[in-house]
């Protein structure tokens, strides 16, 4: 992947919004450039300039501008993915803004005592290249009180929480021809409407069940339960895995037993109108099972029931399924990144709408941040001066002036950049994260912002 400056990976990304006027297109790419400069900064910060900083706020004051114009160029540009397998990741996480109280709009968060809003983003990452693509779609969500003593039938009459997995789904779109996309979802996304969703629009799935109790149809045509049909499931191999310590748990190995049984899940007796209208009346797919043998002392067994779509006869086969699954942190950490790299909770306008365009900036913003951390990871043979800008070089150069820059490699390039914030490159210290790559990163930049200043003395 050619990695460009900044200022061109902004226009790329926001160029081409449609926002009524070109004129407020080329302050977006203003107000997402100054926010690049300083991730972690407010708008005022960002913004010293007190007419740029009300030109932000009128920008964010503006009909024109919602999150989906401001998204949109970034997500066409991710959604046209070239020929090859794509993992593409969902979520939600809250954005909370319960110390924000003058903003209107907001709804209820965890158990109703917090504040905000959420965010259920698409995640597209290239498992060929191990690169982040970037994010392919976005919905926000606020948070209203379910009603008292309300029955499964009666919330399917109305919006729920779930429909978000199915419409972000319809909202991505279908694969272009050649490319494989396999949704991945954690136990939140185990809905039968949302499979419908992806199976129409030609795509695969990876998704962790969380109701074993549900009723499916095993593969001698008799009905049972989930759980049950797992019970007699083929055994297709074992595994060994070093889980780290947590709080209060130690580090361990875990011996992993990894099975698969082939079931079918007919449309649940409390369903949505949309659920029946679709035409599906139920869904062929495999269920792979990744269960601890013996007992973990001190820690729960690790069980894992997946469920997927990609054909499942062998154990390599399982295993990619698993691999798919274990990439799930992906999203998890860029979640991480926005909130923490691109500080998106200490953001405070208004209204919810004036935040919403706010947040799907920073959502992609947050891309930029992430991506350089898998870049430099994940290519160790391709030579830094073919990828990488000559004025980052350049500026490395200076600052480690013993460094031959003829032989480097993505891979050190990065390394190199980490070290300029805070990164030891030790033995054991294993691979720099996204936070000291982009403090490295600012480091960089400040210096080839000053010379440039020099340069017009």
């Amino acid at each position: 992947m050619k990695i460009v400056d900044n200022q061109t990976w902004v226009q790329e990304q926001f160029g081409d919004a449609h926002l009524s006027d070109p004129r407020r297109t080329k302050r977006l790419c203003q107000i997402a450039s100054n926010l690049l400069d300083a991730p972690e900064r407010s708008l005022p910060q960002q913004n010293p300039q007190w007419s740029d900083l009300k030109a932000a706020y009128r920008f964010f004051d503006c009909p024109a501008v919602t999150l989906n114009a401001v998204c949109d160029p970034h997500w066409q540009q991710t959604r046209q993915t070239k020929p090859g397998r794509y993992l593409l990741i969902s979520d939600t996480t809250d954005i909370a803004q319960k110390n924000r109280p003058s903003t209107k709009g907001m709804g209820i968060l965890g158990n109703g005592l917090g504040r905000g809003l959420q965010l259920h983003s698409c995640l597209v990452y290239d498992s060929s290249d191990q690169q982040i693509v970037g994010t392919a779609g976005a919905i926000v969500q606020y948070r209203k009180r379910v009603p008292k003593n309300e029955t499964s039938a009666q919330s399917k009459k109305r919006t729920r929480e779930s429909d978000l997995w199915g419409d972000l789904v319809r909202q991505v779109g279908s694969p272009p021809e050649g490319s494989q996309w396999i949704h991945v979802f954690d136990r939140g996304g185990d809905y039968f409407e949302a499979m419908c969703h992806i199976q129409l629009s030609g795509c695969d799935f990876v998704i962790r069940a969380s109701k074993l109790s549900r009723n499916i149809i095993g593969a001698d045509g008799e009905k049972a339960t989930l759980l049950q049909a797992i019970e007699g499931a083929t055994h297709l191999g074992d595994y060994e895995l070093c889980l780290r310590s947590r709080v209060g748990v130690k580090a361990r190995t875990a011996q992993l037993k990894v099975s698969c049984v082939r079931i079918e899940m007919p449309l649940p007796r409390h369903h949505t109108p949309w659920a029946k209208q679709c035409g599906i009346g139920s869904i062929a797919m495999n269920v792979v099972i990744v269960q601890e043998v013996g007992k973990a002392k001190g820690a729960k067994p690790i069980r894992w029931v997946l469920l997927t779509s990609l054909k499942v006869k062998s154990l390599a086969d399982a295993w990619q399924v698993i691999t798919d699954y274990e990439n799930r942190w992906l999203i998890e950490e860029y979640h991480k990144v926005i909130k923490t790299g691109c500080s998106v909770e200490s953001h405070a306008l208004r209204t919810s709408d004036r935040l919403e365009p706010m947040i799907g900036m920073i959502s992609v913003i947050g891309i930029r941040l992430f991506q350089l951390k898998l870049l430099g990871r994940n290519d160790r043979t391709g030579r830094a001066q073919n990828h990488v800008p000559s004025t980052w070089l350049r500026g490395l150069k200076l600052l480690r002036p013993r460094l031959a820059l003829s032989n480097l490699t993505v891979y050190q390039f990065f390394r190199e950049l980490a070290k300029l914030g805070g990164f030891l490159g030790r033995t054991h210290d294993g691979e720099p994260g996204w936070q000291t790559i982009w403090r490295g990163h600012q480091k960089l930049k400040a210096l080839l912002d000053a010379e440039q200043v020099l340069r017009r003395i």
